[in-house]
């Protein structure tokens, strides 16, 4: 049986429930000074059976190129956020023609990111673990911050989760750009209908649809009012969620949308409070159309699922830089 952690695990009913939120904390649960979270089921030998997971060597890049979305859209929520602009340095050394480029107005979750450990928190209780907002230094002494990813290292089985086809199974209709729900229940559902048992160090990777339709919309007024009506298709924020990943032993869960879950989100019933709570980190704008396609085709759901977050000190976010293979 694979180790997910030397320390034992509760239930999601026992996890304590100590503020007047009702919520529950997952914290102390891998020690006081833990800034992995749920990463922590992803064991060694979790990442070797995921290698061995690979039969044809089949690469797929996760990553939307860097200006996307933002770079199609003018007005909506989150527009603090950007495309980069690209710049390119010219340099004649010696005999070299030289060229260094940067990247000016980079948003480090304005893309295929990962929202980190310090992305949610609460004013009165803080973020995952207890980490006060005055130990989100970016110094040698912040707290959470997303280079303990980088260091950890993510590698393991990947989940995908194709809502769409689903949904059209079961004779379901399914709007990515309306507030349709996929609930504890409807995933249970979908993992059961594609032959999936899940196991700890599991990353879930769900595919609402929402990349492929905002990508082929065409007009310029729509795509801007998709982005301020901010109704997304995607997974409920509800408790009975929060225990199926918890219990589960789910090391990530990452979507094709803006938020992962459904939105607009629900106050106190929300899937992005369980960053701070659990110490369950978010994937958000995952490119997973093509991956689909192929695991339609050979029915496999499962894959080998490598990520390389920014190894940025304190960063709250990063680029994902994920791979499935197959």
């Amino acid at each position: 049986m694979t180790r997910i952690s030397a320390t034992p695990i509760p239930k999601f009913v026992d996890l304590p429930r100590p503020d007047d939120s009702g919520l529950p904390r997952s914290w102390q649960v891998w020690g006081p000074d833990d800034q992995l979270g749920t990463m922590n089921h992803i064991a060694p030998e979790t990442a070797a059976a995921a290698c061995r997971l690979v039969r044809r060597g089949v690469r797929f890049n996760l990553d939307l190129p860097l200006h996307l979305p933002y770079s199609l859209i003018s007005e909506g929520f989150l527009m603090q956020r950007r495309a980069p602009v690209h710049g390119l340095d010219k340099l004649d050394f010696r005999t070299l023609h030289v060229r260094d480029d940067k990247l000016d107005g980079f948003y480090l979750q304005g893309s295929t990111q990962w929202d980190g450990l310090t992305h949610v928190g609460s004013p009165q209780y803080g973020f995952y673990n207890g980490v006060r907002a005055d130990q989100i230094t970016f110094g040698p002494d912040t707290r959470n911050g997303i280079e303990h990813l980088a260091e950890f290292g993510i590698v393991t089985r990947g989940v995908l989760v194709d809502v769409p086809r689903y949904c059209a199974r079961i004779g379901r209709q399914w709007d990515p750009f309306r507030r349709d729900v996929l609930s504890a229940a409807d995933l249970g559902d979908c993992l059961a209908r594609q032959a999936v048992t899940l196991q700890p160090g599991d990353i879930l990777l769900l595919r609402y649809g929402w990349i492929a339709a905002f990508l082929n919309e065409p007009d310029p007024a729509r795509r801007n009012r998709i982005f301020k009506e901010e109704l997304f298709a995607g997974l409920s924020g509800h408790m009975e969620t929060w225990e199926f990943l918890w219990d589960h032993r789910i090391a990530a869960v990452a979507g094709d949308n803006p938020t992962c879950e459904a939105s607009p989100m629900e106050k106190g019933k929300n899937l992005h409070l369980a960053i701070a709570r659990l110490g369950l980190t978010i994937g958000e704008f995952f490119a997973l159309d093509a991956l689909a396609e192929d695991c339609a085709r050979d029915g496999q759901y499962v894959f080998l699922l490598t990520s390389s977050p920014l190894n940025l000190r304190g960063g709250v976010g990063s680029p994902a830089n994920a791979i499935a293979v197959k």
